[in-house]
């Protein structure tokens, strides 16, 4: 039985083939089915451990495969099912690849290459569909396509999506769009589904937006439509569903992003291409980091679903998704633990088509972000910490030291003219990825202006048909005339990309609106500056401790005050997310009862921005240490995200909104230990 034709109840396992995924399905004809003998194998051994294998009992099948071996080193079945299985249950594919290499030998060996009379050729072809789908997995694209000729010189139907998939990889798109045609003209109907989602692949790295949207749509519609197998609920289209949510992105479909994404949650399927992580990303670049908690949880538990040999290969995107969100929560120091870990254990990149440096500047740039980030939290931190300032002078170093490699990293990545183009255009394949639309703007600093300009021009250019992309690449360039000195030409782009940003890119208005409001406090507009600050802080405060802004302020005691009260006012005088100016935001203090406090950002206007509690302390408390408490608590609950709450009545604070955000910070804690206490995966 070829492991296409498998039906006897093990899942079928949608593989990845792009940023995007390609669903490689292990089940095949049913005409096939019934031509397939029960078991291969000589002996009683060899056909339980394949049968075994084929009814998806693994370790027992690796336990007899492995007795066979024992007792004949030279088993083709005994070798088949051992790499089979190592790849499938233990996810180690280089042993994996070496027994199946064997496999493959001794058959020829024995039977030639042919399908010769009495041989059990069908054997041979599941060793040939198992080894090339592992050299895919392994990166091996060249050794990939010639296992699939060989294959397909010999049996039928023909792997013509997987030829397609592997062509992209080679950079061989003509040739890549060809084959994945002639699949979709098959009559075999998975090979006719898979063609479809090799189209979509192919697209997605073309960076062709509307070609991209429409061969992913007519992939997931396609998927749909296919019957329902036996033991199944409904259709597995989780793998179509996602592709079809990130093609939507790079159509500016908002709405379908979300939509799409949803569908593909309905039913846990063998894939990496995990919802869950769509979800989140699109929840925190919406503002509602309430949802993103829930999503990075639910997308921890697919993976956890995962067989092994698929666990391995989003790890470090999953942890990038998390530090992303810890950003974003103004929790950088716990970030950059999962930022660490997505560049030290990199993922497998065979099953996708974006290439592996893609994804190491995306997330070389992500820990950038975060060590700015903690960078400018420990100066809040001394801002208001007496005694801190030699300590934290020599942690700013080392941040700087550790910042460069990240820097080298990504201008390498990029040193490409093609996918660095492609970044700058937002949500094309291509670039580097998976890349926030509000961090693409850190890239000018690491870049320098010169060559982000001559980029941005020329992704301008290509966009020029799509109209949704110019209120992004309009953001950009006020971000550019901010940095040239350009003061005027950066408020009034701002001001025009702010207006015709989707509602839902909260976290990049919240950008764009903070490069408004500084080049016009540079350019002496104190009034543009403090409204477009005001509009910013509304949409997501996080945003001046990641550009290491201030906005400006006059910090004061509320009502009779006390000593404490008093010192915490002087402190936070000198935090570097204050400036002293008259006719703007204000701090108050308010000392409560039994030494607690209430300290408050305030609008212009006098409507509260962020309230935050600050109880009472230790009985002995001297006054420094409560002042120093007020300081730290002002920080970190009003620069940071609203977690989940985009829509705020800055005019006011309701009970509501405060119960809402304590939920959603004791949400996102529980998060954090929930995955720093598990324990390391292990391969051996």
């Amino acid at each position: 039985m070829s492991e296409r034709s498998k039906n006897t109840g093990r899942t079928r396992l949608a593989l990845a083939a792009s940023a995007l995924f390609a669903a490689l399905s292990l089940s095949g004809s049913a005409t096939r089915a019934q031509q397939q003998p029960p078991a291969f194998g000589e002996t009683a051994d060899e056909r339980a451990a394949y049968e075994d294998y084929r009814n998806n009992r693994l370790l027992t099948a690796r336990t007899k495969a492995q007795r066979v071996l024992e007792q004949n080193e030279d088993s083709i079945v005994g070798n088949y099912v051992m790499g089979a299985v190592l790849h499938e249950a233990e996810g180690l594919p280089a042993r994996a690849m070496h027994y199946l290499a064997r496999a493959r030998a001794l058959y020829e060996q024995r039977y030639g290459a042919n399908r010769t009379q009495g041989a059990p050729w069908r054997l041979h072809e599941e060793i040939l569909f198992a080894t090339q789908r592992l050299a895919g997995e392994l990166e091996e694209h060249r050794f990939r396509l010639q296992i699939l000729e060989y294959h397909d010189a010999l049996y039928d139907p023909p792997l013509l999506s997987q030829q397609a998939l592997t062509l992209m990889h080679l950079g061989r798109f003509n040739d890549a769009r060809a084959k994945a045609q002639e699949a979709i003209r098959q009559a075999d109907p998975e090979q006719k589904l898979t063609g479809h989602n090799a189209l979509c692949a192919i697209e997605t790295e073309a960076g062709e937006r509307q070609r991209r949207y429409d061969a992913c749509t007519q992939a997931l519609e396609a998927a749909r439509r296919r019957p329902v197998q036996q033991g199944e609920t409904s259709p597995r289209v989780a793998v179509y569903a996602y592709n079809a949510a990130e093609a939507a992105y790079s159509t500016f479909r908002l709405d379908e992003v979300e939509r799409f994404a949803t569908e593909a949650t309905r039913r846990i399927e063998f894939t990496p291409a995990n919802p869950w992580r769509i979800l989140a990303r699109r929840y925190m670049d919406s503002g509602r980091t309430s949802d993103a908690v829930n999503a990075i949880r639910e997308m921890q538990r697919w993976r956890a679903a995962q067989p092994a040999f698929l666990r391995d290969q989003d790890r470090a995107e999953s942890d990038s998704a998390l530090a992303t969100l810890l950003l974003l929560a103004g929790e950088p120091e716990i970030g950059l633990r999962f930022a660490d870990r997505s560049m030290e254990r990199p993922d497998r990149r065979g099953l996708v088509s974006s290439r592996p440096e893609q994804a190491l500047g995306a997330h070389a740039l992500l820990r950038r972000a975060l060590l700015k980030s903690a960078a400018e939290l420990d100066a809040e931190t001394v801002s208001v910490t007496p005694g801190l300032a030699l300590s934290s002078r020599a942690q700013g170093w080392v941040r700087s030291l550790r910042s460069w490699p990240d820097d080298e990293r990504v201008v390498s990545v990029l040193a490409d003219d093609d996918r660095l183009v492609a970044t700058l255009r937002g949500y094309v394949g291509g670039g580097i990825e998976p890349l926030p639309s509000w961090m693409v703007g850190d890239l000018i600093e690491v870049l320098g202006v010169g060559v982000f300009s001559v980029a941005h021009d020329e992704a301008i250019e290509k966009d020029r048909a799509t109209p949704a992309a110019k209120p992004y690449h309009d953001g950009l360039s006020a971000e550019l005339a901010l940095h040239r000195g350009d003061y005027s030409e950066a408020v009034q782009l701002a001001r025009a990309a702010a207006q015709a940003l989707p509602r839902t890119e909260t976290a990049l208005i919240a950008r764009v609106l903070a490069v408004g409001a500084e080049a016009a406090r540079r350019n002496g507009d104190a009034s543009a500056s403090r409204a477009l600050f005001e509009q910013a802080m509304t949409n997501e405060p996080g945003i001046l401790r990641r550009m290491g802004y201030a906005i400006p302020a006059q910090v004061r005691v509320e009502g009779a005050g006390d000593e404490a009260a008093q010192r915490a006012v002087a402190l936070l005088r000198g935090s570097p997310r204050l400036r002293d100016e008259q006719g703007a935001f204000v701090v108050t203090v308010a000392a409560g009862a039994a030494r607690s406090y209430t300290v408050c950002l305030k609008t212009t206007q006098g409507n509260t921005v962020q309230c935050a509690a600050v109880p009472a302390g230790a009985a002995n408390e001297t006054t420094d240490a409560a002042a120093s408490r007020i300081g730290t608590v002002f920080h970190r609950e009003v620069f940071a995200s609203r977690s989940g709450f985009a829509t705020v009545d800055l005019r006011s604070l309701d009970g509501t909104m405060a119960g809402g955000r304590s939920n959603a910070r004791e949400a996102l804690r529980g998060l954090m230990n929930e995955v720093g206490t598990q324990a390391p995966e292990t391969t051996r």
